[in-house]
């Protein structure tokens, strides 16, 4: 595992808890794929506060191999061997995809961070509030009193760390809630729920 960058250096460790002790802050992460898939290193670099690109390598890698480690979150995938043009071709469209995306991806990962401290209730709650769901809306559609809607608002927006209810419902929004209706991603619809 290397963390390269665009002027033709890089640093080599051994292992994955040598790069989180060292903390990069610039370049790339270039691993094997044998040191595991993207999702799973992204998610190691992440809970180390690291927050650079990752590109993957394997000898004779195939169509699918490459194409689920881009939806896991890797940023490129070379074929071993390469060269090290090829490296620094690959490090160039990180810096590049970092400098025009980068400030988003690291807003969208924190806050994705901070949704998994929230129970699954916690987190449905937030993703009514992101809707504009009211706390009377959510406890009809929900089938709970008010006051436990409430309980369970005031918990998520203390555990997110803020302070109000619009800046609950934008760590929501930067970690992708809201996409569509939470009715239909929870198998329900208010107006089924009001006429039971």
């Amino acid at each position: 595992m290397s963390v390269c960058d665009c002027g033709g250096s890089s640093e080599i460790y051994e292992t994955l808890d040598e790069v989180l002790e060292a903390k990069p802050t610039s370049g790339a992460i270039l691993a094997s794929s044998g040191c595991g898939d993207a999702k799973s290193l992204l998610a190691k670099l992440r809970e180390g506060d690291i927050y650079l690109p990752l590109i993957l390598f394997a000898e004779a890698p195939t169509t699918t191999q490459i194409v689920r480690a881009a939806h896991d979150g890797a940023a490129d995938f070379l074929a071993w061997p390469f060269t090290g043009e090829d490296v620094l071709q690959s490090c160039t469209y990180c810096e590049a995809f970092m400098e025009e995306r980068g400030g988003a991806i690291m807003r969208q990962e924190i806050a994705r961070n901070h949704l998994e401290q929230l129970t699954p209730r916690e987190r449905e709650i937030l993703e009514f509030m992101v809707n504009g769901y009211s706390n009377k809306d959510m406890a009809k559609f929900l089938d709970l009193s008010p006051r436990t809607i409430e309980d369970y608002r005031l918990n998520t927006i203390k555990k997110l760390g803020v302070g109000a209810t619009s800046a609950a419902i934008r760590i929501g929004l930067e970690a992708g809630l809201g996409q569509g209706d939470e009715a239909a991603s929870f198998g329900r619809s208010p107006a089924k729920q009001q006429a039971n």
